[in-house]
């Protein structure tokens, strides 16, 4: 007799145990589009076909055929054109690490306050990539558009670099 009061109870608590574990179903499902959709993004290229690279002049080229560190990003730079987002989390320490060393060992010719500014804009752009990469969920399109700048960011620092040419050039002309 005493069975019959427990069974509308125990009846109760199964309903809700169920309903528990299907709203635990919809959540996880949520979930696995989620992660599905950032896993989508973060094998997404890179583009940055758009911008194209800025040549450097002869005679920039020659310093820099001695400047490791120079030598050092531009193939960093290269290298970002083929990158999917989830290569660019992947390397971004390596491309910070090349940009922090790079104003170490600047040939004279090329030790002038507007391209100090130039490396230093590359410093922040790369500091800010390698921690949105860090971070446990990265945002691909932040690190897209960190990307972008610091393609933009390496050509002004080369054509920054060409211009010191062309200012001794005036220079030398005007004498």
């Amino acid at each position: 007799m005493k069975i019959k009061p427990i069974i509308p109870i125990v009846s109760v608590l199964i309903f809700l145990a169920l309903a528990t574990s299907c709203s635990d179903q919809k959540k996880e499902d949520k979930a696995g589009n989620l992660k599905g959709e950032i896993t989508n993004k973060l094998q997404e290229k890179i583009n940055l076909d758009t911008i194209k690279t800025v040549e450097l002049s002869e005679k920039s080229k020659k310093v820099t055929e001695e400047w490791i560190k120079y030598i050092a990003l531009n193939s960093e730079m290269e290298r970002l054109e083929n990158y999917i987002v989830l290569d660019v989390i992947n390397n971004a320490s390596t491309i910070e690490n090349v940009i922090d060393s790079l104003p170490i060992v600047i040939p004279k010719v090329f030790d002038t306050k507007a391209i100090k500014a130039r490396i230093i804009t590359l410093k922040t752009h790369s500091k800010l990539l390698e921690e949105n990469s860090e971070r446990v969920e990265p945002n691909p399109s932040e690190i897209k558009e960190l990307s972008a700048k610091l393609k933009l960011d390496f050509n002004n620092l080369n054509i920054q670099l060409n211009e010191v040419f062309i200012i001794e050039d005036n220079t030398f002309q005007t004498n």
